[in-house]
C-alpha cells in the first residue's frame, strides 16, 4: 500500500479540460461537506470543492453543489435527503447500517500520531498509548479506539478530548497541554509548509493510525448511483486529472 510522502513537490503537467456547455436541465446533485482539512476547510474551500469542479465540467448530466454539514450530524443529513452524496468518506466511519452504496476505494490517506519533541521522545514513544492523553477531532472515527466517536466513552477509555481543530491540536501538544494528537497526514503537510517553525517542535509518527480507503457515498435511491460515479472517476483517473489534482493539493508528491 503506497506511503503518502510529506516534502513539497513540483506542481504537474496541466491536465486536460472538458469543454462541456452549461446543461441548465442537469439534475442537482447535493454532496455534503463538513470540515476535514485538507478536503474541506473552514471556508468551505479544499480538495472537495475542487473534485466537484472536475465532476461539473466532465459531463453534464448532473451538477453537483456542495451542502454543509457537520461530522456527528452527516448520518442523519444523508438519511433525511438534506444531500445525495458524500465524498472522501470511508463505510467504517459509523455508515455500516445506513441505506447507502459506495464506490471503489479511489484515494488514500492516512492519520498519524504527533508528539512535542524532546530529548529522548522517539518513534518508541508512539508504540504505547496507554496513559497519555489524546487530542482528536469531534466526530471522527479513529482505528486505536476502535472507531467509537462517542465524545464520553473516548475520554473514558482512551483519555481522548475532541475537539474542532487539527491546528489548534498541534499548537496545544506543542504546547504541553497533551502528550499526542492524531491528524490527518495531507493536512500535517501542508500546515507545516505554512509553520515550518513548528515542525522543528514536532516528533511525527511513523506509526498510523489508519489508512483511509476514500470512497464516495451515494444516498440509496438517489438520482446518483455509485456504479455512475466510478464510472466518471475512472475517466478522470485515467486522463490524469484526479492525480493532477491530488498532487495540487499536496495529498501526493
Amino acid at each position: 500500500m503506497p506511503l503518502l510522502c510529506a516534502v513539497p513537490f513540483l506542481p504537474a503537467r496541466p491536465a486536460p479540460t472538458y469543454a462541456t456547455p452549461v446543461n441548465a436541465s442537469a439534475a442537482v446533485v447535493r454532496v455534503g461537506a463538513y470540515e476535514f482539512p485538507p478536503y474541506v476547510d473552514e471556508t468551505g474551500g479544499g480538495v472537495t470543492r475542487d473534485l466537484l469542479d472536475l465532476l461539473n465540467g466532465a459531463q453534464s448530466e448532473f451538477r453537483f453543489e456542495m451542502v454543509r454539514t457537520a461530522p456527528q450530524r452527516r448520518y442523519d443529513d444523508l438519511e433525511q435527503g438534506r444531500f445525495d452524496m458524500i465524498a472522501f468518506e470511508s463505510r467504517n466511519w459509523g455508515w455500516q447500517d445506513l441505506p447507502i452504496e459506495a464506490t471503489r476505494p479511489f484515494l488514500r490517506d492516512a492519520e498519524v500520531f504527533i508528539a512535542r519533541a524532546a530529548p529522548g521522545i522517539d518513534q518508541h514513544y508512539f508504540d504505547d498509548l496507554s496513559g497519555k492523553t489524546i487530542l482528536g477531532r469531534l466526530g471522527y472515527h479513529y482505528a486505536f479506539a476502535d472507531f467509537d466517536a462517542d465524545p464520553k466513552r473516548l475520554e473514558q477509555r482512551f483519555r481522548t478530548r475532541v475537539t474542532v481543530t487539527h491546528e489548534g491540536n498541534v499548537r496545544s501538544v506543542v504546547a504541553g497541554r497533551a502528550d499526542l494528537a492524531i491528524v490527518t497526514r495531507s493536512f500535517l503537510t501542508r500546515f507545516l509548509q505554512r509553520e515550518p517553525e513548528l515542525a522543528r517542535q514536532i516528533l511525527v509518527s511513523d506509526r498510523t493510525d489508519q489508512i483511509y480507503e476514500h470512497t464516495i457515498l451515494t444516498r440509496r435511491g438517489a438520482a446518483i448511483t455509485a456504479s455512475w460515479l466510478e464510472s466518471l472517476l475512472d475517466r478522470l483517473e485515467a486522463d490524469g486529472q484526479l492525480e493532477a489534482l491530488w498532487r495540487r493539493s499536496g495529498i501526493l508528491s
